[in-house]
């Protein structure tokens, strides 16, 4: 039997998952440069596949949504190790990929549900200025506005498509306590239910550690939560 022979844009979504592991390899080894331009080179590659005249087919946006999220996340890690100028730029360039993510990820199917670039975004302006969570100023009001979208995007989301998904919680925890709800650490009880791996606070706790550094005067629960999720990930280990 002759081999079969591989669809082109199967190739490249290969080559896409292949930069996309180079990126994440990268960005452990903290070589930020080759992790930056793998995503650039794989964005490129999917960008290809898009066309004018028909619809993004859920998969391309999908993979769209995860690369420009993976190259925020890098921008911030980079810019987080950084001081004044660079930080800022770098940090500039995480709040443009997630932006960027975003506009992909909010027109996924409810099966393929992600608030990842939404709530990266958010977090990203409270890095660059933490005034944003003051309550005065037009722009101000425009903030509180999406966290509140999210907030009501992700409870829908953890009562149907999402109930066993333990990101969702991270997710909406932190959109409560940017919001200054009072009971923001009670959404981190249905984290504990799930019994997520030790992976899934870590990834929560550096979110919430420079957000701690920034903004824990007008937001104080961020201090008490990442205490607790401390606790919580040492007795998952």
């Amino acid at each position: 039997m002759p081999e079969k022979v591989k669809a082109p844009m199967d190739e490249n979504l290969g080559q896409v998952l292949a930069l996309k592991a180079s990126a994440k390899s990268a960005r452990d080894d903290q070589d930020w440069d080759s992790a930056i331009g793998d995503l650039h080179e794989a964005i490129s590659i999917l960008s290809a596949g898009k066309s004018a005249a028909a619809p993004l087919p859920s998969w391309l946006a999908a993979e769209l949504a995860d690369t420009y999220g993976l190259m925020g996340g890098i921008e911030r890690r980079w810019g987080l190790l950084l001081g004044s100028q660079e930080r800022e730029r770098h940090l500039e360039a995480s709040v443009a990929a997630y932006d960027e993510g975003f506009g992909y990820e909010k027109d996924l199917q409810p099966n393929e549900a992600n608030t990842y670039n939404r709530v990266n975004r958010l977090v990203g302006r409270v890095l660059l200025n933490p005034g944003v969570l003051e309550e005065n100023g037009s722009a101000v009001r425009n903030f509180f506005g999406e966290l509140g979208q999210a907030e009501d995007i992700l409870t829908k989301q953890i009562e149907s498509v999402r109930q066993k998904d333990p990101w969702a919680y991270c997710d909406l925890g932190i959109i409560r306590i940017l919001l200054g709800k009072s009971d923001a650490l009670l959404t981190f009880n249905g984290l504990d239910r799930l019994r997520p791996p030790a992976f899934v606070y870590d990834s929560i706790l550096a979110t919430l550690q420079p957000l701690c550094e920034v903004a824990a005067g007008l937001r104080p629960d961020l201090g008490r939560v990442a205490d607790r999720l401390r606790s919580s990930a040492g007795r998952r280990t």
